[in-house]
């Protein structure tokens, strides 16, 4: 089975030593249930959606990182005006104030789409919502937040 996690880790991840690690992190969490074995379908299937979902847990960690660290070459970027930093970071402060003003569902929602990156369906799987209720609260936030910074831009 490990060749088959490998074969599957390395596709998602283009990496050989991060195809290793998710392999390792894998057949070891699941020998810490090996308990539970003869509750599953399938040992096989669960390796292997325990694998793709540490694939994809690492993607999205590298992806915010890089993120992270585009932002902070933007901060320290000689070309911006100061003027235009102190306006952005102005922005993202109201955006925040909005975003706590917000209901807890539109919260969660609207952070884990737009900061965290996940999909729909991730959210609708993480906040146990259907999907029609994850992009209701999306709209909802998104309509919220814009009219919050409308009517503070024209007071």
């Amino acid at each position: 089975m490990k060749d088959k996690l490998y074969r599957l880790a390395f596709r998602l991840l283009q990496n050989v030593q991060e195809a290793e690690d998710v392999v390792q992190e894998t057949m070891i969490r699941i020998w810490t249930k090996r308990e539970e074995w003869g509750r599953w379908q399938s040992l096989e299937a669960y390796c292997m959606i325990s694998a793709r979902n540490s694939c994809l847990d690492r993607l999205r960690k590298q992806k915010l990182r890089s993120v992270q660290e585009s932002k902070a070459r933007d901060v320290s970027s000689p070309d911006k005006d100061p003027q235009e930093k102190i306006m952005e970071k102005e922005a993202m402060i109201q955006i925040r104030k909005c975003m706590d003003e917000l209901p807890q569902h539109q919260q969660l929602v609207i952070h884990l789409r737009e900061i965290e990156g996940f999909t729909y369906n991730e959210i609708a799987e993480v906040l146990d919502m259907s999907l029609e209720q994850v992009k209701i609260n999306l709209f909802r936030a998104r309509n919220a937040i814009r009219k919050s910074i409308i009517k503070e831009a024209s007071s």
